[in-house]
């Protein structure tokens, strides 16, 4: 192997990935370890967004595995009520975190925001966290409306908060969003065609 096939971060392997932010060929071993960390990926590179694809459908298999532990759990207390709830939430989250990126921790803390504004007792200037603000115009509009019970959806926003803190970790902080985007991966625009007319 010449000089010039060798990955030129590790040099020891041939460079077989058009690297984008290096204008250079690099080794796949390179490109895993490196991507987003030592090397600035542009969103558009074709590994970036295979390996993103990949650790999404990863998350959303291990959520899927303790969300079914957390629901017979719910199940067991005679909890069941909450579900809907709970199903609603995680669906109006996914579609939050498309639009504004964010991490676990602000996810639960947009939840607990919820559950602040639907209790009786109001802070004066409360905290508003970035996503707290979307989410509570889509629920506390379905209370008002009479179609969510403030008590329950309090409820199922304090469990999914839990959920949420428990399900992250140090060193993965968006951990719980991935496997969410995972679950719910964003709608595909509609492709336009010819539109014919009688």
């Amino acid at each position: 192997m010449s000089e010039a096939q060798r990955c030129p971060i590790c040099g020891e392997r041939l460079g077989e990935r058009r690297c984008p932010a290096l204008g250079a060929l690099i080794c796949s071993t390179c490109c895993g370890t490196h991507r987003r960390k030592s090397i600035a990926c542009p969103p558009s590179c074709p590994f970036l967004v295979a390996a993103e694809r990949h650790r999404r459908e990863r998350r959303a298999r291990e959520l899927a595995r303790l969300w079914e532990g957390f629901v017979e759990a719910l199940e067991r207390r005679r909890m069941a009520e909450l579900l809907p709830y709970l199903e609603g939430l995680r669906m109006a989250l996914a579609q939050l975190v498309h639009r504004y990126p964010a991490e676990d921790l602000e996810v639960a803390a947009a939840l607990r925001y919820l559950a602040q504004r639907l209790s009786p007792i109001e802070l004066v200037e409360p905290y508003v966290p970035r996503l707290g603000r979307p989410l509570e115009e889509v629920f506390l509009e379905l209370v008002r409306e009479g179609k969510a019970d403030p008590d329950a959806l309090k409820e199922a926003c304090q469990g999914l908060a839990a959920f949420v803190e428990e399900f992250t970790s140090e060193e993965e902080p968006d951990r719980f969003v991935t496997a969410l985007l995972g679950t719910y991966p964003p709608e595909e625009p509609e492709k336009g065609g010819l539109i014919i007319h009688p």
